[in-house]
């Protein structure tokens, strides 16, 4: 799979990472078993097989004519906590994302120049969030929930990149992905 992501501001990163770090101590699943460079927490605008870093993708993280600046960085806040259905009892921990107006037309931008976008994608379909942990059992949810307390400060995100699964090589997006 491929995706379009934004990542955050190092506080908020820090805020997330501490979180599977009390996964992690916790003995639960967590993303931060995961020590490669390309994992960090992320917000997924956009997901497809055939989604491609063009031209046009990459323009709508610059300033232009009809914007007085870049879409980025823009304010990002998460609440409480979302379960997806990952197979028979078992689930995706994560942090749901409070729309805004800016993250929302930032995520149709995106959609307008990443033709081929998973229908979880696409609008009045997305559920924006960041990943806690992948494969939690339904008996280690209570213990997570019991694990994770408040969620996080606001924050913003500050970058976008692709993500290529086939090849597993991240490219970035803004002129720094940080």
């Amino acid at each position: 799979m491929r995706s379009i992501e934004l990542t955050f501001d190092p506080a908020f990163e820090a805020a997330f990472r501490a979180e599977w770090a009390m996964l992690q101590a916790a003995g639960l699943p967590n993303l931060g078993r995961h020590p490669d460079a390309s994992n960090r927490p992320h917000l997924t605008l956009a997901a497809g097989p055939a989604i491609e870093p063009t031209a046009a993708l990459t323009a709508v993280f610059s300033p232009d004519q009809q914007r007085a600046r870049a879409p980025l960085p823009v304010a990002i806040r998460v609440s409480g906590v979302l379960l997806f259905q990952a197979g028979s009892g078992r689930f995706v921990l994560a942090r749901p994302v409070v729309m805004s107006a800016e993250l929302l037309a930032l995520h149709r931008a995106v959609l307008d120049r990443a033709p081929g976008a998973v229908e979880l994608t696409q609008p009045d379909r997305w559920t924006p969030h960041v990943t806690l942990a992948r494969r939690i059992s339904a008996g280690q949810v209570a213990e997570a929930l019991d694990v994770l307390g408040e969620p996080p400060a606001p924050g913003r995100c500050v970058a976008a990149r692709f993500w290529n699964g086939e090849t597993k090589s991240l490219t970035p997006l803004t002129p720094t992905e940080a």
